[in-house]
């Protein structure tokens, strides 16, 4: 029996093997850690984030999205122009800078389903400042077929004008999307709780349990003395397999280890993969380098696949919302905020020109196309000579 089906059942091993519970490894019982999964663990967005795979999938999705190029266009037929960016775009009267802001609805949306941003407008209705909230502050409602949000409990309905709401993906029917976290607990509190028995295990000197016994009894401070005494020898990896001298008739009985509970290596490298899997992340983006091109032919078409099927629904959501305050502030319907992704997608000059000029003469792309796709303004128009007929002169 292996070392985590233990941890999570408490079940007896083969005939010999000691049994091994939570209680055996942090001194108390599974139902004292407010535990919310079968793994005895309390997995929330703070303890998720201490599994390193989880924090590493969350890093790198907030840092790509937020620092994408970022800016304001209108539509022009079959092109875009660019067009005046408000004043929030800037970002600098709330004190959050874009990188910030961006990350911080990124990370509420990995961990939480949802991020909420409060707005603050002027007299004029025009947005001011943008403040990330705390999404566990934050109870959406819905009135009369409104929705609305209270913060911290409090009794003010706010709408929509004042709450930028920009969940993730939503269950049919409910006001706010759905928490990685929440729905992946098990697998999460699986990896959590290697990792924690992983850290006794090794902290203990790799010995998951033993027992002295010694001849008559021994009084509680003697039994202390001895726990304190042997920990102060033994105890942590520094000091693992050093000799021990038992005298008085003491005996010293060790628990035994199955080989394969020991391999904890294995263990936590499952975990990567199956965390990669949650966050739809590459696993070699987050340094597991294990079957690295079993996704596509290659390195190249996984970071492709990466941009296309996570980031860039990540990256409308975001549009989305932003969308919505040029909306609010009364800006034409047609213009809209563009997180750039090209940069992430396109090959080299060299191959992006040669499929351009391909896609020109074969008559599927126009020049004005390419230019939006390379974000270039569009040609100036040619005014073509009018001919002067000779009876005119």
């Amino acid at each position: 029996m292996t070392i985590i089906r233990r941890l999570l059942t408490g079940n007896e091993g083969a005939p010999g093997e000691a049994r091994t519970t939570f209680a055996d490894v942090w001194g108390r019982n599974s139902s004292d850690y407010g535990s919310n999964n079968s793994s005895g663990t309390n997995i929330n967005a703070d303890t998720a984030m201490q599994i390193t795979a989880v924090f590493a999938c969350v890093r790198i999705l907030s840092d790509n999205v937020s620092t994408l190029p970022l800016a304001t266009f209108v539509s022009s037929g079959e092109t875009r122009k660019p067009f005046p960016a408000p004043q929030w775009m800037a970002f600098q009267l709330g004190g959050v800078g874009k990188i910030d802001l961006i990350s911080q609805m990124v990370v509420s949306i990995l961990l939480n389903g949802d991020a909420f941003v409060s707005i603050r407008r002027d007299a004029e209705f025009r947005v001011i400042s943008l403040e990330v909230l705390n999404p566990s502050d934050v109870t959406v409602h819905r009135v009369n077929g409104d929705t609305t949000y209270r913060i911290n409990g409090g009794s003010t309905d706010l709408t929509r004008l004042d709450i930028l709401h920009v969940p993730g993906m939503m269950m049919p029917g409910q006001l706010t999307g759905m928490s990685p976290v929440e729905y992946a607990r098990e697998s999460l509190g699986l990896s959590a709780a290697a990792t924690q028995y992983g850290a006794a295990f090794f902290g203990g000197g790799a010995l998951p349990g033993m027992t002295v016994e010694v001849p008559g009894e021994m009084s509680n401070v003697g039994i202390k003395a001895l726990k304190r005494a042997w920990n102060d020898v033994h105890q942590g990896a520094g000091n693992s397999h050093k000799l021990a001298v038992l005298t008085e008739g003491a005996k010293f009985t060790k628990v035994s280890v199955n080989p394969d509970d020991a391999q904890f290596l294995q263990t936590r490298q499952f975990q990567v993969p199956d965390v990669a899997r949650i966050y739809g992340v590459p696993p070699h983006l987050i340094g597991d380098a294990t079957g690295s091109t079993s996704w596509g032919s290659g390195l190249a078409e996984q970071n492709s696949a990466f941009v296309q099927h996570t980031l860039r629904p990540l990256v409308e959501r975001i549009e989305s919302g932003f969308n919505w305050l040029l909306r609010s502030e009364g800006l034409p319907a047609d213009a809209f905020v563009k997180l750039t992704l090209d940069g992430l997608l396109r090959g080299s000059n060299k191959d992006r020109l040669e499929s351009y000029v391909a896609g020109i003469d074969a008559g599927f792309y126009t020049v004005a196309e390419v230019r939006a796709w390379e974000n270039l303004p569009p040609l100036p128009e040619i005014i073509e000579p009018q001919k002067v007929d000779a009876d005119e002169e």
